[in-house]
């Protein structure tokens, strides 16, 4: 999942506050950007902080113009937590990758 910051929390101290609240709801940071954070969750902390079910999408194998796609999980808009509000714009769901 990817967490957009708010504009004032867009700095070093923005993201140490971020990767703590994230840690605690059980996302765990896996890489992080000036204005970004990548995290993994599992599925059951997903859905019991999202109230929503994970819509998991198997691998694709290679095709005529592509060399197949990646497993993951899908989803459309997710609410803020209400312990992240405060930081945090926006929270998406990356797409699993399309291999070229």
């Amino acid at each position: 999942m990817q967490l957009l910051l708010k504009q004032p929390w867009r700095n070093p101290k923005g993201l140490d506050l971020l990767r703590e609240r994230a840690h605690a709801l059980g996302i765990t940071p896996t890489a992080e950007g000036l204005t970004t954070m990548s995290g993994e969750i599992t599925k059951d902390a997903f859905e019991t902080i999202f109230k929503t079910p994970v819509h998991e999408v198997d691998a694709q194998p290679p095709g005529d113009k592509d060399f197949g796609r990646s497993s993951g999980a899908v989803s459309g808009d997710l609410p803020v937590p209400e312990p992240l509000a405060e930081y945090v714009e926006s929270i998406a769901v990356a797409s699993p990758y399309l291999r070229l």
